[in-house]
């Protein structure tokens, strides 16, 4: 594989050849005939934290220019979700919501295949309307009546495991695992059980359920401690108590729940725009991330397929887009890369690029692109269209550096996703012509870019056999190229 990438090196950086990079593509990518127009879905191209919050947001605002009604779908993830958006001068970190919450037109659907959690989905409009100050939110938030829901017992029981169990010592301890394995054991509850006359019923034997999960671990779950989305801590406390605090969350989220089986069906079959937000990433899918460290959710393309239970065929999707990291990746967990970067750097980017979890504020390690890993996630993931964030995270006095190969004993081998495997191997890199991204930050179009970037572009999308949709050079929303 190493000649693979050594041999697009050369035609890059010694041949001149840009692959298209340039300038924009042929034609619109939106259009193909062949696919749904006017469709795309985002995923993390690598191990999270990317930016696809961010893209989306843009992508959105982009199909309201020239259409009055936008439909954003989340399927997966819930508060353990980050995903920070501009708006006006002001930032916010959205977890639960999808990023178009903020702008008029825009239809955000909370989908089958989220788990939700009520009080902390109530706290985060409360946020969004703070950022409005105090005016209604101009989307329309529509909630899946079959989305899953995450209550308090969930992360007690994900605290609890954290202390006795070593495979959930990375959790983000917002209770995401165990409420995607109540779907697994059949007994999950959902927003329709919450809605339901008979709701308080429902909810007595699921905490008794974690009750006594709780007590076999020697903990007692009224007394277990957990996060909300603030910082702030509470106690789970009695049935009574938790039923008092769900109370008031039914009240405020219960007007957004309803089947959106005609909604979903009835917009496919249109020319709507459809901007597809997925959480996490490639690189943390449970059947692809790097075994134990991994996500609970699909964080592939195929997990839209099921969350709207077959109608929106994402094979059919216009665009299946990737975000990644241009320079570097970011990691959060115990998972350890073999392409870690040194303490000095990665302490530097850290700073610079706010490396800093949205929704956990952990310090994010930092480390080389890795070319195995993303070609095996661009693979599986079947992506096609690469958009890129932090180009202008590049020093001029430190080359870029990328690892193009892995080598156990001297002999070259391929990635696979389990950390076993990859506490062996050794990583090898080639170091790039770099440039000043401290001079990108106000590049309108491909020619403002110097020709170090440009070939580092031509490098990457070659090297992953995709095609470049963005790229974005600050944390702006005109600080972005388009290639579309």
């Amino acid at each position: 594989m190493s000649n693979n990438f050594l041999q697009i090196k050369k035609t890059v950086y010694e041949k001149g050849q840009l692959f298209g990079v340039n300038h924009k593509l042929a034609s619109s990518p939106f259009l193909r005939k062949d696919r749904r127009i006017n469709s795309i879905a985002v995923v993390g191209g690598a191990l999270g934290d990317e930016g696809k919050g961010r893209i989306t947001d843009e992508l959105t605002s982009f199909f309201l220019q020239k259409h009055k009604r936008v439909l954003h779908y989340r399927d997966n993830g819930g508060a353990n979700a980050g995903h920070t958006v501009a708006f006006g001068n002001k930032k916010i970190a959205l977890h639960q919501l999808g990023s178009g919450i903020l702008q008029k037109g825009c239809t955000v659907v909370l989908g089958k295949e989220m788990v939700l959690h009520p009080q902390d989905l109530v706290m985060e409009l409360e946020t969004v309307k703070k950022v409005l100050d105090g005016k209604n939110i101009p989307a329309k938030l529509v909630i899946d009546e079959m989305a899953l829901l995450c209550l308090d017992t969930h992360r007690a029981f994900e605290a609890v495991l954290k202390m006795k169990a070593e495979g959930s010592k990375a959790a983000t301890g917002r209770g995401i695992s165990p409420a995607y394995a109540d779907v697994l054991y059949r007994n999950p509850l959902r927003m329709r059980d919450l809605m339901a006359r008979d709701w308080q019923k429902r909810f007595k034997s699921h905490y008794e359920h974690y009750q006594m999960l709780c007590q076999g671990f020697g903990f007692a779950l009224s007394e277990v401690m957990v996060p909300r989305l603030d910082g702030s801590t509470v106690m789970v406390g009695s049935f009574e108590n938790m039923v008092k605090s769900l109370a008031v969350s039914r009240i405020i989220i219960g007007p957004f729940v309803q089947d959106v089986t005609q909604l979903i069906a009835k917009t496919w079959q249109s020319t709507i725009p459809m901007v597809f937000e997925k959480a996490q990433a490639l690189g943390i899918d449970p059947r692809y991330g790097v075994y134990p460290d991994i996500t609970a959710s699909n964080c592939a393309f195929d997990g839209i397929f099921s969350s709207t239970e077959g109608t929106v065929d994402d094979r059919l999707l216009a665009v299946r887009a990737a975000t990644i990291k241009a320079t570097y990746t970011s990691s959060v967990g115990s998972r350890v890369l073999p392409t870690m970067m040194e303490k000095t750097l990665a302490a530097r980017i850290r700073e610079d690029a706010n490396e800093y979890g949205a929704t956990t504020k952990r310090p994010r390690d930092i480390a080389y692109i890795d070319l195995p890993m993303l070609s095996y996630l661009f693979r599986v993931g079947r992506v096609e269209y690469l958009t890129l964030t932090h180009l202008d995270i590049a020093y001029q006095d430190v080359p870029i550096k990328v690892c193009v190969a892995y080598e156990i004993n001297g002999k070259e081998v391929g990635y696979r996703p389990d950390q076993e495997y990859l506490n062996k191997v050794t990583a090898k890199y080639v170091e790039l012509p770099t440039f000043d991204g401290s001079l990108l930050t106000d590049a309108k179009k491909m020619s403002d870019l110097p020709k170090a970037a440009l070939q580092y572009l031509a490098f990457l999308s070659q090297s992953l056999q995709v095609k470049l949709l963005m790229v974005s050079v600050g944390p702006k929303r005109d600080q972005t190229i388009r290639y579309y």
